[in-house]
């Protein structure tokens, strides 16, 4: 995959993510919103294909919540892969994150 496709497609990840968290759950985390997640994850799969399951969709806004800044995630998109990125969401200390980052970009991982 080229790198401009894999920068679409992360900045694609991103703002699925924050439609999400912003305009369906209204950023609450109650039960319904894990029903949600699963029925949209059903509606994309069938309107899309595979790829939307749950467990992406929940990257997808795991990604728009660490996130927040769209400067952020424009610089993001062409230094990282979805695979890295889905590596550094997860890290809750932002120290590690931005050490992550920047050892990605030196070394060219």
């Amino acid at each position: 995959m080229s790198e401009e496709v894999n920068a679409e497609i992360t900045l694609l990840y991103w703002n699925v993510g924050k439609r999400i968290n912003n305009e369906i759950l209204k950023n609450e985390r109650a039960e319904y919103g894990k029903q949600i997640v699963v029925s949209l994850s059903r509606q994309l799969e069938t309107e899309y294909g595979k790829g939307w399951g749950e467990k992406q969709l929940r990257q997808c806004m795991q990604f728009a919540s660490v996130f927040q800044d769209e400067q952020i995630v424009y610089a993001l998109r062409i230094q990282l892969t979805w695979t890295h990125i889905r590596t550094i969401i997860y890290m809750e200390d932002p120290l590690k994150r931005a050490f992550y980052i920047e050892m990605c970009k030196l070394e060219k991982w």
